[in-house]
């Protein structure tokens, strides 16, 4: 079995997190309250999943 290892800078982290948010109109904050509110859609739900993954890759907090 092969494992893929994708190498990925600050940057593309940084800018993906941007891109993302960007793109839903949200700030953290609103996505996280949508999310615990049960009112978030299924992209929405995957995308707080991807910052968290982006979050940890970076140091940060989730």
């Amino acid at each position: 079995m092969t494992v893929s290892v994708v190498d990925v800078t600050k940057e593309d982290l940084l800018r993906s997190r941007e891109s993302l948010l960007q793109r839903l109109r949200l700030s953290p904050e609103e996505l996280r309250e949508r999310v615990a509110n049960e009112t978030a859609t299924a992209e929405e739900r995957v995308a707080l999943e991807r910052l968290d993954e982006i979050a940890f890759l970076l140091g940060e907090q989730a």
